[in-house]
């Protein structure tokens, strides 16, 4: 396992404790996560009921699709990446509810 991948791996695990419910009240919303490259994997996250799960794989439907690069999905995670910069140069490319998109980074610690 590479060291990217391991990051990924322990970011997305991590994921449900650093939700905070209080920021996503009324939010029910699955987002599929591509993340490309090298180190690349796939995940999704559910968002409702004031809980966030995460799971390994594709999702069935999925309100927003953000694919990236997963070293790209690591530095964005640790606060190097701004990820509206990265938006606006095409480093995240998303797929459905733009607006949740933008909303997404509020509802984490």
């Amino acid at each position: 396992m590479s060291e990217t991948d391991a990051k990924v791996r322990k970011l997305m695990a991590d994921m449900p404790n650093a939700f905070n419910p209080n920021k996503a009240v009324g939010v029910s919303a699955t987002i599929q996560y591509n993340l490309t490259g090298d180190d690349g994997s796939t995940w999704n996250s559910a968002i409702g009921d004031g809980i966030c799960t995460v799971n390994e794989g594709e999702a069935d439907n999925p309100t927003l699709t953000v694919t990236m690069a997963a070293s790209d999905f690591v530095d964005m995670m640790a606060g190097r990446l701004d990820g509206m910069q990265a938006f606006m140069t095409g480093k995240i490319k998303v797929q459905g509810d733009i607006m949740l998109a933008s909303r997404m980074m509020t509802f984490f610690n």
